[in-house]
């Protein structure tokens, strides 16, 4: 009951304010709206303001903003299709971009509470690594990953996901003010994860070195419970470059460079982990619907003391997630109207409504397509867990 509550008040607060994007645009700009409604199927409550109806209905996982001349042609002026391209163009983007700053502000409310903040500063040099050897040190800070820009501590964590056992890569670091170049072959880090009834037991390796192992508590907030592992063991392996990151203590000025970081990242993982499947480096199998959320949400909601602020982290991710989803040029979504839109902006020629409608019809299915198919994955996974 608590997993299904949770569920659905997350839902409800990442779409509301997805069409509140829309809608608070639109009315700043002066369209004629026709309904705010929150989730689908019959209305539970409605209420007319002006002219603009506000409805919350009993499906809660969807809602819509419903603009006079939307979908068919009018002579009101201020209808969506008789508006300016550039102001349609803001009105649709919105609803995306809204997911986003949720995400951000949810962020500026987590990363106090994991104090301390890593930076790209490097405090030491993990014994037995091979940029040891390569004559990296303390007090450097990594600028560059094979030709890739880093930022902040994140983008360190990204680049090092598409690293091979066999790979030499080029590391460019500034020390007092110079860039300096080096070449290093990633580390191999083993972590072994002992569940227990308190918390997680983790003892690592880098290139068969061990390190001191550690201990993570459930009340803490520093681990998620899932029962299914308890008094189980697994093992990871994972290749890094091998330091340890300078950190700092979270302030009033820094928590909002931070939690811009933490977003920036996660709308760079959604567009790296499309890239992954499209160049088929994973299967679409392992992408998660709504099976999968409502299962993962189960997990962080008895995950101990700390399992609102694990919520929280959830629903961060899961809303630029959608932010981003949203607006990626695909039939049917925000960004697949906006494909259209920016096609007029550019030849200033029009695509007719009832061309697009067939495009959007078409894409639309085929969501509905993935969504089962992932949803069927999702299942299956629960069943052979």
């Amino acid at each position: 009951m608590i997993t299904a509550i949770v569920t659905i008040l997350m839902f409800l607060v990442m779409v509301s304010l997805h069409e509140f994007g829309h809608f608070i645009t639109a009315k700043v700009m002066g369209f004629k709206i026709l309904e705010y409604s929150i989730g689908f199927g019959p209305a539970v409550l409605k209420s007319k303001k002006s002219e603009i109806q506000y409805s919350l209905r009993a499906i809660p996982f969807g809602g819509y903003c419903k603009f006079e001349g939307e979908d068919e042609e009018s002579e009101d002026p201020r209808a969506f299709s008789n508006r300016p391209v550039w102001q349609r163009i803001i009105v649709v983007a919105a609803g995306g971009v809204f997911n986003i700053i949720l995400g951000f502000v949810l962020f500026l409310i987590i990363v106090p509470f994991s104090s301390p903040i890593r930076t790209n500063v490097i405090e030491s040099v993990v014994p037995g690594s091979y940029i040891e050897e390569a004559g990296i040190l303390p007090g450097d800070k990594v600028v560059g990953i094979d030709g890739k820009k880093v930022n902040f501590y994140d983008d360190i964590a990204l680049y090092t996901d598409e690293f091979r056992a066999d790979g030499v890569y080029e590391l460019i670091v500034k020390r007092d003010g110079e860039r300096l170049k080096f070449t290093f072959s990633p580390s191999e880090a083993v972590t072994e994860y002992t569940y227990t009834e308190d918390g997680i037991e983790v003892k690592s390796s880098i290139n068969g070195i061990a390190e001191e192992p550690a201990f993570y508590s459930y009340e803490s907030g520093k681990a998620i419970r899932d029962e299914e592992k308890t008094g189980t063991t697994e093992t990871v392996t994972r290749l890094i470059i091998g330091f340890v990151p300078k950190t700092e203590d979270v302030t009033f000025v820094n928590v909002w460079g931070e939690a811009w970081n933490e977003t920036r990242f996660v709308v760079k993982l959604v567009y790296n982990s499309l890239w992954q499947m499209v160049t088929g480096r994973i299967g679409m199998d392992q992408m998660s619907g709504p099976v999968g959320v409502v299962s993962e949400v189960n997990t962080v909601v008895h995950s101990g003391a700390g399992s609102w602020l694990n919520i929280l982290m959830l629903t961060a991710l899961l809303t630029i997630n959608l932010g981003v989803f949203n607006l990626l040029p695909i039939p049917a979504l925000d960004g697949g109207r906006l494909m259209f839109m920016l096609f007029e902006l550019i030849t200033r020629r029009r695509v007719p409504p009832e061309k697009e409608g067939v495009v959007h019809a078409i894409g639309f299915a085929l969501l509905i397509g993935l969504i089962i198919f992932i949803s069927y994955h999702d299942i299956v996974k629960l069943v052979v867990k």
